[in-house]
Parts: C-alpha cells; structure tokens; sequence
C-alpha cells in the first residue's frame, strides 16, 4: 500500500520534474551525427585523460614528502579539492563558506609555497568535465562542448546535468543498483534510515520507485533500467569494454568518471597531504576496496551511470 501512495505521489510530479532544469540544451542533426561519428576518438583521448590524472597525482605524491621532527613522512597531493582551498586569500565557496588559503596549508603542513605554482584544482565534477572537455575539443565539437558545460554550469554543475547533455548526444542512461531487482525496495529503504541524518543522502527507495515506474531518476530519462542491476559485489559487464563513462550517485553529489572497469575518483574537501585526495579502484561498491568508494557518511549504493553512443 505504501509504494503505491509513493507511486500516485510520483505520477502527479512526475511531468513538472521534467522541466526543471535550469535552461535547456538542444543539438542539431548534424550535430549528433558528427559526436556519434567521432566517438571512439573522444573516448580515447578522454580515456587518456583519466589515466594521466591517475599517473600524475602517484608520481607526484611520491616525489614530493618530507620528514618530521618526531620521523614520520608526510606527502603533498599535486591536486587540492576546490571546495576546501583557494589560491586567493579570503575566496569563497559558492554557499559562502570561506576557503582555507592554500598557502597557509602548505606552510602548516611544512612546505614551500613554491608548490602553488604546480599544484592543481580538482573535485568528482571537475575531473570528469575536464576530461570529458579534452575529447570534445580534440575531435573538433568545440561548439557542442560550449554548449554542454553552459547548461552544466546553469544547474549548479552537477552530475545529472552533465549526463542529460550527454544524454542529447545519443549517450544512454542506465539505473545501477548492486541488489537483485526483487530485494531492492526493501534494501533501499534501510539505506535510506540509516543516511537519515547524513548531508549526503541516496533516496534510494524513491529512485527506485520512480525509476521502475516512470523510467526517470531525478530530472533524467533512463534508458535502461534493468542491465545494471543486481551485479553484487562484481562489476557490470555492460562497461567493461567501455573506454570511458560518467557514472552519478546521490543525485549527482559524487560524480566518478571510468574507463572499461576502473573507477577515478577525485575529491573536493580533503586535506593536501592525503593520498586519497584522488581513489582508484574496481566499479564494484559492495566489495572490498571497490568503487565509488564508502566514507562513514557516505555510502554510494545506487545511482545513474551515462554510456557513450555504440555501448
């Protein structure tokens, strides 16, 4: 009874929501034809993209520690989450919450500020954008990319806005939920008490409602809705042949780009000596060391992963 009063509430919304993005993003014809004709190139310079992240962020991280007083070794990240630090003294978030001046951090942390000038910005989002922004750029669609990170940027750069642009390019949207289709609803719902009080929250039970019932995870259209569910602790074998992919979880909070079955996470608020400032790991969020990888507020179960046109 109660999933059916959940599913008339979703049906007498369900036609708003498809409007509520900010502006809209359209493409042409020729457009379209030109992103589906060029794609195994962007997704190869995209794909090369992520790897030099990967290879970037452990080559630095070696390279550049110190040493203590009491002998322990501490590291600096070559990437620095942009909602935690800035380059400008007194800068803001865009929710006004001040910026911890980069500088002071390194000089707390015992470095020179000469890093400043090789250290780099990164967040989930904007790894993903960057990388996404390269293939367009090098397979000549500057236009189209234009177009994509305005309306991006229009809804708060967030990552279901990000895959309803790719989405009119011809690249399909897929629901992933690790759990068998017939244990879901319940699962979902103890997700949902348990991340109750959390600032990061899935709504697993109500994603799934309306993902079943009206093919629509928040503002989106799914496309598939049934391939990648139920993998368990494994990785879907939809992706795995694929060069690259944008996948979403909490309603596009935690973007995590991939390639084939790898996950490259990047964070925004975490400390520039972490090493997990950048994570890597299997798209396999019930197993042990797999991705998008859990923090104990931040437990990534279901969620929409974006696939390039011809996967």
């Amino acid at each position: 009874m109660k999933l059916l009063v959940i599913a008339m509430a979703v049906m007498m919304t369900v036609s708003a929501q498809a409007s509520r993005y900010k502006g809209s993003v359209n493409f042409s014809s020729e457009e379209v034809a030109k992103h589906e004709k060029k794609i195994n190139q962007l997704l190869e310079v995209s794909k090369n993209c992520l790897q030099n992240y990967k290879a970037s962020h452990i080559n630095f991280y070696r390279n550049n520690c110190r040493t203590k007083r009491d002998g322990t070794k501490v590291c600096l990240s070559k990437y620095y989450g942009e909602r935690k630090y800035s380059k400008k003294r007194g800068a803001r978030r865009a929710d006004g919450q001040r910026l911890e001046y980069l500088g002071d951090a390194l000089k707390n942390s015992g470095f020179s500020l000469d890093y400043m000038r090789t250290m780099e910005t990164t967040s989930c989002v904007g790894m993903a954008l960057s990388c996404l922004k390269q293939g367009f750029e090098r397979t000549g669609q500057s236009a189209q990319w234009k177009k994509v990170i305005s309306f991006v940027r229009k809804n708060n750069v967030g990552g279901t806005s990000l895959q309803h642009a790719l989405q009119k390019l011809g690249w399909r949207l897929f629901y992933w939920n690790p759990v068998p289709l017939n244990k879901i609803e319940r699962e979902a719902k103890k997700w949902d008490i348990e991340e109750k009080n959390w600032k990061s929250k899935g709504w697993h039970h109500y994603r799934y409602v309306t993902v079943m019932n009206h093919n629509r995870y928040w503002y989106n259209t799914i496309d598939d809705k049934f391939s990648m569910v139920g993998f368990g602790e494994g990785t879907p074998n939809v992706i795995r042949n694929v060069p690259f992919w944008v996948g979403i979880a909490h309603t596009g909070y935690h973007v995590f780009p991939g390639t084939y079955a790898d996950v490259i996470e990047a964070h925004s608020t975490r400390h520039i000596t972490s090493y997990t400032n950048m994570e890597f790991s299997k798209f396999a969020p019930f197993a042990q060391g797999g991705g998008p990888r859990w923090s104990s507020t931040e437990k990534y179960r279901s969620g929409m992963i974006a696939l390039p046109p011809g996967y």
